[in-house]
């Protein structure tokens, strides 16, 4: 009884202030004088609307400017990490060995950039070690509208000739807003063209034929989504304000969002802009190596009773590798913005990477 009086007032206040009425409605309720002076207050917000959207443009103009100005940089960045570009010794030393002819560029240098910020670090398994071997560089560019406002940005990851994936390159993009740019529309991230038993983001289960079966009978098999850092070109997708999701669930959705754009924000704004400063060190703040995995799990989170065992005919399969799932110490996960409707999530901005 003492939890419902203490919020009596309020209740009164919210039905005095119209909350059920539309603003139209509201403001027809006002007395004349305060009516007034609210309809100048709307006139002196829509001109301070019109300067922000010429502030959009204008920055969207500066950035595109200056994107073409990093381009060559970026370009000339990915010739010495690919090996491309010849680099040549500063200062010949007498007695110096020469270049080793069979190390070319810089070999893994996006894996370890990646690895040291720890918002991108806790995405990563054991099995993404190899394929990310394979990835020669990374790329951003603005996504404007026709308008030329700015309305999100667009991730390429490019990647070697290997044998994971045919895709030559990974797209990854966040939609912002036209008139909101902090709220996110829609991300959307290239399928995965995986070679035959080559995908990272599953795991194959086998459950041996029942005694008195047929000789001749299949052991019966099923796939299990697994943690990857592959799984961020499958982004989890923004509901429609149409869709009916129950509020928990829409809290978790939001959650899932908001961190898979902080994950993105982070690559664009801090790796891609100072990739050799991950790369060395020099950007990383803190060098608390956390405790990366969580306890094992040996339950069955199916709940379906069935035994199955990991296919061990899989020779991508690592029996030592950590379950899925297992928590990583420092995370990317943030929270969910409170009051955000279906369709309307806000972006959350990304948080200083700090290496695990």
């Amino acid at each position: 009884m003492a939890q419902q009086s203490d919020t009596l007032l309020i209740t009164a206040k919210m039905e005095q202030l119209g909350i059920d009425k539309t603003p139209e409605e509201f403001i027809e309720s006002l007395a004349p004088p305060i009516k007034r002076r609210v309809e100048a207050l709307q006139e002196v917000q829509e001109r301070k609307d019109g300067l922000e959207s010429e502030f959009r443009r204008e920055r969207a103009e500066l950035e595109a400017k200056y994107d073409k100005l990093y381009a060559p940089l970026f370009e000339e960045r990915k010739g010495i990490v690919c090996g491309t570009t010849p680099v040549p010794s500063k200062i010949e030393v007498e007695g110096e060995p020469a270049d080793d002819i069979n190390i070319k560029g810089i070999p893994e240098f996006w894996q370890t950039v990646l690895l040291k910020c720890d918002t991108t670090a806790e995405m990563i398994r054991d099995k993404d070690l190899d394929v990310l071997k394979y990835l020669n560089d990374i790329s951003s560019e603005g996504l404007v509208s026709e308008e030329g406002g700015s309305i999100g940005f667009k991730l390429t990851f490019h990647f070697d000739t290997n044998p994971y994936f045919s895709n030559a390159a990974l797209d990854k993009s966040y939609v912002m807003g036209e008139d909101d740019e902090g709220v996110l529309e829609k991300s959307e991230g290239t399928k995965i063209n995986w070679s035959t038993g080559k995908d990272v983001t599953i795991k194959v289960m086998k459950k041996k034929p029942k005694k008195g079966s047929k000789p001749d009978a299949k052991p019966q098999m099923k796939t299990e989504k697994v943690d990857s850092f592959f799984n961020f070109f499958d982004p989890p997708q923004v509901p429609g304000e149409e869709d009916d999701i129950d509020p928990e669930a829409m809290e978790e959705l939001q959650s899932l969002i908001e961190a898979d754009y902080e994950v993105g924000a982070t690559i664009r704004e801090k790796l891609v802009s100072a990739a050799v400063s991950w790369y060395t060190g020099e950007a990383v703040d803190d060098q608390d190596y956390g405790d990366y995995f969580g306890e094992d799990e040996d339950e069955d989170e199916d709940g379906d009773g069935e035994d199955f065992d990991e296919d061990d005919d899989d020779e991508d399969e690592d029996d030592d590798a950590p379950p899925a799932g297992g928590k990583r110490k420092g995370g990317a996960g943030a929270k969910a913005g409170k009051g955000a409707g279906a369709g309307a999530v806000t972006a959350a901005q990304p948080p200083e990477c700090k290496q695990q």
